[in-house]
């Protein structure tokens, strides 16, 4: 009878969760387990791809123990065939990691849309603060000028006020130009994510 081993993922030299850019964790998205079985007749469970998975062939298993992908062994002398391998098991994890957090592409866009209108109401608002002190500038420099046409100098408490507003103003400019580049952040952020459920989508229709 063939035993069930947990093989802990800390020794092994391939983790696959630090291939998605998370450099430091070994662990991939929670429950998923790649599943192989050594030539002793050991059954594996791991958390990691290792070069033993590769060439035997494996399973790729959800939290409740589904086969979500079954991949056949490789010669481990073929790079380039590793590789593939490897590659494959990247995206299956990254797969399982996106229907985790969106339903579909429709969910995935939601998701923007919501992020794009709050920051659409950020500078809206941020427009009508601009507009506000655009206009309590011009008021100070009208006051100014009244003064200078009088012959008068013009109020300390003026020119501090226009100094004040000036700032005001150029941060309020700032302001909007971070939104819209968040803006822009998110239209690049869920580009791929949405691209990669679509053809996740495509492939099971």
């Amino acid at each position: 009878m063939k035993k069930l081993v947990l093989v802990l993922a800390l020794a092994v030299s391939v983790p696959l969760w630090a291939w998605s850019g998370k450099q430091g964790s070994d662990a991939g998205p929670e429950g998923t387990y790649i599943r192989h079985i050594a030539p002793d007749g050991v059954v594996h469970l791991n958390r990691i791809l290792t070069d033993d998975a590769i060439r035997s062939g494996y399973q790729l298993l959800d939290a409740q123990g589904r086969v979500l992908k079954e991949v056949e062994g490789v010669n481990l002398n073929d790079e380039e065939a590793r590789q593939r391998r490897i590659q494959q098991a990247q995206q299956a994890r990254e797969d399982e990691e996106l229907l985790r957090l969106y339903a579909g592409p429709d969910d995935a866009e939601r998701a923007r849309d919501r992020k794009i209108d709050a920051l659409k109401l950020s500078i809206s608002y941020e427009d009508n603060n601009l507009s506000q002190l655009e206009m309590k500038l011009d008021d100070e420099i009208s006051t100014a000028a009244r003064s200078e046409r009088a012959g008068k100098p013009v109020p300390d408490v003026v020119l501090e006020a226009m100094e004040r507003l000036k700032r005001q103003i150029a941060t309020s400019q700032q302001k909007l130009e971070s939104f819209e580049r968040e803006i822009g952040e998110v239209n690049k952020e869920y580009s791929p994510i949405i691209k990669r459920l679509n053809e996740i989508k495509a492939s099971k229709e």
